[in-house]
């Protein structure tokens, strides 16, 4: 039997760079009521992140020193079982009361993140020609049903948070002691998910104003 589908590669591909040029972070259930969230299961990927009974969703943007942020996904496949570990770090210069503060809001919470690669315009719509990739973690379709009936649904993928949702692991850094050393902090957000990052995909490009983000 043949092989009919596969992928095919093109110039763009080829010539894609590495890096992360904004990362997107909110926690689920901001608002206190069950986030609305539309997965694409052909597509593999989330076509709508809402608040309950709204249109939108209100997400913090971490603009990060250059050449520092790094997604790694790391799958491994036993028993008929698949898990991928996620693992985005990033670094926000200059350690001060701002950064700190917000860390420590987002710490021990379960999040959502949104990484968006250095291959398109921010602009865009995210399901269009030259758009990035917007990779998202802690939103998966699979594991759902426990967490003492706090998981949601698989069928419908809409409510509250699933197991599966990411977390800040660690945060690094300092000011330093010299005037050459780095001042900042390197956080890192882990997620297991049973299923590979599904990207985000809207016709409307993500809104920002300043430091906050609205997607549709």
């Amino acid at each position: 039997m043949s092989i009919e589908t596969g992928l095919a590669i093109g110039c763009t591909d080829v010539q894609a760079v590495g890096g992360i040029q904004r990362v997107y972070i909110r926690k689920w259930n901001s608002n206190g009521n069950n986030d609305q969230v539309v997965i694409n299961a052909g597509n593999h990927t989330v076509d709508s992140i809402a608040d309950s009974g709204g249109t939108n969703s209100t997400w913090g943007v971490y603009e990060t020193k250059i050449e520092t942020a790094d997604l790694q996904i790391a799958g491994t496949s036993e028993n008929g079982v698949s898990t991928y570990e996620c693992t985005l770090t990033f670094m926000l210069p200059n350690t001060d009361l701002t950064k700190l503060t917000r860390l420590q809001q987002l710490t021990n919470e379960p999040l959502m993140v949104v990484a968006v690669d250095s291959n398109g315009d921010l602009t865009t719509a995210t399901s269009s020609a030259g758009s990035p990739t917007h990779l998202v973690l802690g939103i998966s379709n699979t594991l759902t049903g426990s967490d003492q009936n706090l998981d949601i649904s698989a069928a419908s993928h809409s409510g509250f948070r699933p197991q599966t949702f990411a977390r800040i692991a660690s945060i690094e850094g300092g000011t330093g002691a010299a005037f050459a050393d780095q001042n900042g902090v390197t956080v890192t957000i882990t997620c297991t998910q049973y299923e590979l990052p599904r990207t985000y995909s809207n016709s409307t490009p993500v809104s920002v104003t300043g430091t906050v983000a609205t997607f549709v």
